[in-house]
């Protein structure tokens, strides 16, 4: 993973900036900051496909915009500076970062600049004041490129102990594909299925026996939910593993449904204490 571009919502939650440094040095990787779109982007964006703001208030200024942006920018570099990542190209000889901005373009331009990265680093998100959720799905459906949710908060290691969150579907492989540099990388890894979260495909022991094949520590667990929803039921079972990184497959099921009934994906996306690594 030697390009990792990041985005923060917020230059109180430095997370993404700091998870992302710390990857970095990992992976030895360029560090490309961006500046997040304007209120008025997302706003707009939200009205020309027949839907409303998300935001109940007053959109902010060029002015307070411009602000805001300086803010961010500080913070990314605050971040590098602090993890000793200098400015620089990405020339190959160690960690290294740039900050350029989307203040203008619309959210889902996010997902064609991520096209040539390795991996994108955004915050949870969410309801104001966290991040609209119109970017992470720009990230995740435009680029073809795994997406790492990070939950506001120190995040000191990631990917350390990894859980799959395994359901046999085609998304989750292409993630567990896509994160194989993370997870070579890690100490302990388990993969958890939750029973009546899989689709019809390979069972959890299938995969650690496969994943094993590569010469790593895995462990597999098939569990019940006991009464509580399978996104719950899988965090819960990550945090008694002492996970620091879940990877994902997401929506399996439609967006719509997921939207209306619930589901993992979207429980993980918008709910998680854990970071997860998201593919499409």
């Amino acid at each position: 993973m030697k390009t990792i571009l990041v985005l923060a919502w917020d230059a109180e939650d430095t997370s993404p900036f700091d998870t992302a440094a710390t990857l970095a040095h990992r992976f030895g990787a360029y560090v490309v900051g961006l500046g997040p779109p304007s209120y008025r982007a997302v706003s707009v964006a939200w009205t020309d496909v027949g839907m409303g703001a998300p935001f109940d208030t007053p959109l902010a200024d060029d002015e307070e915009e411009r602000k805001r942006m300086a803010g961010l920018r500080a913070a990314f570099q605050r971040s590098m500076a602090a993890s000793g990542i200098a400015e620089g190209q990405g020339d190959g000889t160690g960690p290294s970062a740039t900050w350029t901005e989307l203040q203008n373009a619309v959210p889902m331009a996010i997902g064609s600049i991520g096209r040539v990265a390795d991996l994108m680093v955004v915050p949870q998100p969410g309801p104001l004041p966290r991040m609209p959720e119109s970017l992470f799905e720009g990230a995740l459906f435009d680029s073809g490129r795994p997406v790492l949710v990070v939950p506001a908060g120190r995040h000191a290691a990631v990917g350390k102990k990894v859980v799959v969150a395994w359901n046999g579907s085609t998304e989750t492989a292409r993630a567990l594909s896509m994160a194989m540099p993370l997870i070579k990388a890690a100490e302990a890894i388990e993969v958890i299925s939750i029973e009546g979260a899989m689709v019809q495909g390979p069972s959890s022991a299938e995969l650690a026996t496969a994943l094993r094949r590569h010469g790593l520590s895995v462990s597999a667990r098939h569990c019940e939910s006991g009464g509580k929803s399978t996104g719950q039921a899988m965090v819960d079972e990550a945090t008694r593993f002492g996970a620091d990184l879940i990877i994902k497959g997401a929506y399996t099921q439609s967006r719509l449904r997921q939207m209306i009934f619930g589901g993992l994906t979207r429980h993980l996306i918008l709910s998680s204490p854990i970071p997860v690594m998201f593919a499409h």
